[in-house]
């Protein structure tokens, strides 16, 4: 692209949550040969479906998920969440559909020129479906074998402009070995990055590091895996999304869904968009929010930051808004129960986390505009 077309500013951005649309050459090309089979049984992609655990059809990304448009697609130049919303509720061909994809999904070079008219300057590679199907993945195998294959692909595809185009790491959280060779993978690889979900799938919650949260075993805790963080130098990426198990199938629709909820959003589809008449997106919207509140919030009260102060923490597409009256509200409870903890810290959870933690904010977010001296 000539220089005159891009926008002129004199500012650098840095989009941090830049998703592409999960390619199926992930599974069809980076998939070690000897894995495939343990892949396919696990967690498989292809034109036709998504397949989890070899027995549940998910949403993968394909444009056949959605009865619209493809949302995972539609962002790029010009488009507003206004427009999106209205070719939501619009009747449209299949020729129009895929005239609204962006290529720059699943392909690098798209990918850059949509940055240039955007006035993006670099962009964090993250991918997306995989953030809501993977950690329910029960082969610990097949997760590794996974990870690596798509962490292979994200490297690829960064290469186009590894100076503007940066991969973020996937971890097979399936395995605590796993995850901390993985992490040692890619940063001799060069990300930055990588990625975990604050959930509780599978009963692995992001903080459980102590034995007796895995059954007094020690190298099952999480303790191990945030060490590597510090070891690597990786930033550990929070990044949440709309609280669904997809495990469940059709299960998870029913008047009374299984009892064991794995994040704090599921609440919000349990109470209202079942049996009051709710709709997807208060799921959309909330669950962003309630996962990365649950997770920061137990964080910062519990001193946990102390036991490893080399960590560096940020929080992805959670928005920013509630942070500044929240770090007030979990100092001074704080105080007020300082000596009430297991881990003795001095540090409030407002200095831990400006020592620690960044936080990531949408474009549209106004109300962090108007605080710009708190995120300054």
């Amino acid at each position: 692209m000539a220089d005159e077309d891009r926008i002129r500013k004199r500012f650098p951005v840095f989009d941090c949550d830049a998703h592409i649309n999960d390619p199926d050459e992930i599974w069809s090309e980076y998939v070690e040969p000897q894995y495939r089979d343990v892949v396919r049984r696990a967690y498989w992609k292809d034109a036709h479906q998504t397949v989890l655990n070899g027995r549940t059809v998910v949403i993968g990304g394909a444009s056949s998920d959605f009865p619209g448009y493809n949302p995972i697609c539609i962002a790029g130049p010009q488009m507003t969440k206004q427009i999106a919303r209205r070719l939501q509720q619009a009747p449209l061909t299949p020729e129009q559909k895929r005239y609204l994809e962006q290529r720059g999904a699943y392909e690098p070079r798209a990918r850059l020129r949509e940055m240039d008219l955007m006035g993006i300057d670099q962009v964090m590679i993250i991918p997306t479906m995989m953030v809501a199907n993977f950690p329910f993945v029960e082969s610990v195998e097949g997760a590794a074998a996974f990870a690596r294959a798509y962490n292979n692909w994200a490297r690829d595809y960064c290469a186009a402009a590894p100076e503007r185009l940066f991969p973020a790491g996937w971890l097979p959280l399936q395995s605590v070995h796993d995850t901390c060779r993985e992490l040692e993978r890619v940063a001799a690889m060069g990300f930055r990055a990588a990625l975990i979900r604050p959930i509780d799938a599978r009963g692995r919650y992001p903080s459980f590091i102590f034995p007796s949260f895995t059954g007094g075993t020690p190298t099952a805790t999480m303790d191990r895996v945030f060490r590597t963080f510090e070891e690597t130098g990786l930033v550990l990426g929070m990044h949440t999304f709309p609280a669904t198990n997809p495990d469940l199938g059709a299960a998870a629709r029913l008047p009374t869904p299984p009892a064991n909820m794995m994040s704090p959003g599921e609440l919000i589809g349990r109470a209202g968009e079942m049996l009051t008449g709710g709709r997807m997106v208060d799921i959309q919207t909330l669950s962003f929010v309630f996962e990365a509140v649950t997770w920061l919030g137990q964080v910062l009260l519990s001193g946990m930051l102390d036991l490893y102060p080399k960590l560096r923490m940020a929080v992805f597409e959670s928005n920013a808004t509630w942070l500044p009256s929240l770090l007030e509200h979990w100092d001074r409870l704080f105080r007020l129960y300082r000596n009430e903890r297991a881990l003795k810290t001095d540090r409030l959870p407002s200095e831990a986390f400006r020592e620690q933690c960044f936080i990531a904010f949408e474009s549209d977010e106004v109300p962090v505009f108007r605080q710009w001296e708190f995120f300054a």
